[in-house]
């Protein structure tokens, strides 16, 4: 709510001499009954001047603690109010997966004796397949495809035998014997997994063959028992075509362990011997730790209107404040690791209005610098939104809205908002850290607006002040018509002119008086330091009072309307609470004389 500032000034009445209230008269006439006490007193009459304090742009804003023109440490205002968003919060779904589906081998295995005597025989291990596949059909869709993961899980490869009733008790698999794991679809040149052995002592990983496991040394396996070979993977380095998402939200994984080497066994008299051979795996369910792919989970970034309070109403009822360039800066605070675009419409409300306002960022996977907003992952990006360009803002993140932004703030609204924000992720290739509970990132936003109280030409502002208490110089005097005269001296840039209104000890207007301008204009000053006197303006004003008919009794003072306008201001400079306007040698000429009421 806007103040009146109250201008008091006290004239003293010199102009009437106690002369005209001392006379002899007889104590028995009635001197209401039988004589006029109304005296004229005639030629121009002077009331002595008087001035007012200095007051600076501070009092005149006489701004409220609510109000969104702050000053900065050199005391330059602006339009300035920061919205802190709460927190978006960017969820994406964990990856986990049943155990696999496990297809063991059974191969008849023939070892040769062909002198049937009691002595060690072999037999030839070639390429035998077996396999396991994960498989799941309600994968989240927050991710579209899938490059490489990395995974968190032991398997164990297993071998062992089964005695076809030829009383074999062993098997021995000997040194150099090897195990591969080939994804299905890869080229073999590939390494389209990473693992590790937990048996170093028996086991390594082959030279020069990083998916195959060569033995050590011989290792034997009794009937009935089996062979487990433990092995930790580590990371799925790449999908094959037709593996990983190979479908919205069905992801498929399938490995062939391929055995190659020679087995031994004693031999016996009755000849060749025979056992299955089975090759298998013992592996658990399995979570994604992370992933490397495209995803586009749902990021729902809401921001508060901004309520633009506190604003006098000299900057704004109906007053063009014609702003050189206000701006508006988003920063938000990405801490996933996705680049999101964002796209909004920006608008605003005034007087319940709302105007149709513009939109701001282009669509997803477009980057046009000056128009895209894109926050990078796991940093602070800074948009700027202004009508002009900005100096010392990367083009990169200088939005240029142009005349827009001027027409939102021409005329300062209640509320400016964001509307229809959409935040999507960019379709590129990025690590997500998963886990067993999936992903949630916090996406910070805060809404500034700035707009440094430095004028246009086309801007018109109007400011209403009241001078009064004239009612103790001039308590019972009816004037026809007065001069009021006054210097001016002005600290602020602006052009003023003085239009002003005639009141009575009520404060109520005299709708028969009327109160012109003779020489109203109050030069431009730029007064740039407190206490300073360089830069200050000094500007005489002569205004008019006529009472057109009737009378004008216990004139108290005048209401004044400022107008400020920057024509013919050649600098740009933004307002500042150190500078002043004073009105000095303030007086009045009454002109035509009194009529002074002697009951």
């Amino acid at each position: 709510m806007s103040k009146r500032r109250l201008i008091k000034a006290t004239f003293l009445t010199a102009a009437l001499s106690p002369f005209f209230l001392t006379s002899c008269v007889d104590d028995s006439y009635d001197l209401s009954k039988d004589i006029d006490m109304n005296i004229t007193i005639g030629g121009d009459l002077s009331i002595p001047g008087s001035s007012t304090e200095e007051f600076t742009l501070k009092d005149i804003m006489d701004l409220e603690d609510n109000s969104v023109i702050l000053t900065d440490e050199q005391g330059n205002y602006a339009l300035s109010k920061i919205i802190d968003a709460d927190p978006t919060l960017v969820t994406i779904d964990p990856v986990n997966i049943n155990a696999p589906r496990v297809n063991p081998t059974k191969t008849i295995l023939t070892f040769d004796a062909p002198f049937g005597i009691n002595q060690e025989v072999q037999a030839q291990v070639q390429d035998v397949r077996m396999d396991f596949e994960f498989q799941k059909d309600n994968v989240t869709t927050d991710i579209i495809s899938l490059t490489s993961a990395d995974v968190d899980f032991s398997a164990a490869l297993t071998l062992g035998f089964e005695d076809r009733g030829q009383s074999v008790e062993q098997i021995t698999f000997k040194k150099g014997f090897t195990v591969r794991l080939e994804v299905d679809g890869q080229n073999t040149a590939e390494r389209c997994i990473t693992f590790d052995l937990e048996d170093t002592e028996n086991y390594r990983i082959k030279d020069g063959e990083p998916q195959t496991i060569e033995f050590l040394k011989d290792i034997t396996v009794m009937k009935g028992n089996t062979l487990e070979i433990p092995v930790h993977f580590t990371r799925i380095n790449r999908f094959p075509e037709g593996q990983g998402l190979y479908e919205s939200g069905k992801f498929r994984f399938k490995t062939n362990i391929i055995a190659n080497g020679t087995a031994v066994t004693p031999g016996l008299p009755e000849g060749n011997i025979t056992v299955n051979l089975e090759n298998s795996a013992r592996i658990p369910e399995i979570s994604l730790e992370s992933v490397t792919g495209t995803v586009d989970p749902e990021i729902n970034i809401s921001i508060d209107p901004i309520e633009v309070e506190g604003i006098p109403d000299f900057l704004k009822d109906n007053v063009n404040l014609d702003l050189t360039n206000p701006y508006i800066k988003l920063k938000i605070n990405n801490e996933s690791p996705l680049t999101v675009n964002v796209n909004a419409h920006m608008r605003w409300i005034r007087n319940r209005v709302t105007a149709n306002g513009f939109p701001i960022g282009t669509s997803r996977n477009e980057n046009t610098p000056g128009k895209t907003i894109l926050l990078e992952g796991n940093k602070i990006s800074e948009y700027y939104l202004s009508r002009r360009r900005l100096e010392g803002i990367d083009t990169k993140y200088n939005i240029i809205v142009g005349e827009d932004l001027y027409e939102m703030m021409r005329i300062v609204p209640d509320q400016i908002e964001l509307t229809n924000i959409e935040a999507q992720a960019v379709q590129e290739d990025i690590t997500v850290d998963l886990h067993k509970d999936g992903a949630t990132y916090d996406v910070n936003t805060t809404y500034e607006l700035y707009a440094p109280l430095q004028f246009g030409d086309e801007l018109s502002i109007v400011y209403t002040d009241t001078i009064n208490d004239w009612g103790g110089d001039l308590e019972d005097v009816v004037i026809r018509k007065a001069i009021v005269e006054m210097d001016v001296l002005n600290g602020i840039p602006l052009n003023f002119t003085i239009d002003a209104k005639a009141i009575d000890v009520n404060g109520n207007e005299y709708s028969n008086v009327l109160v012109n301008p003779v020489s109203n204009h109050i030069k431009p000053g730029l007064k740039l330091a407190e206490g300073a006197d360089e830069g200050v303006t000094e500007s005489k004003i002569q205004l008019e009072i006529i009472c057109e008919n009737g009378e004008m009794k216990d004139l108290d003072g005048l209401i004044v309307t400022f107008t400020g306008n920057r024509e013919g201001v050649s600098n740009n400079v933004t307002l500042n609470e150190s500078m002043t306007l004073k009105i000095t040698n303030m007086r009045v000429r009454i002109k035509g004389g009194v009529t002074v009421d002697m009951n």
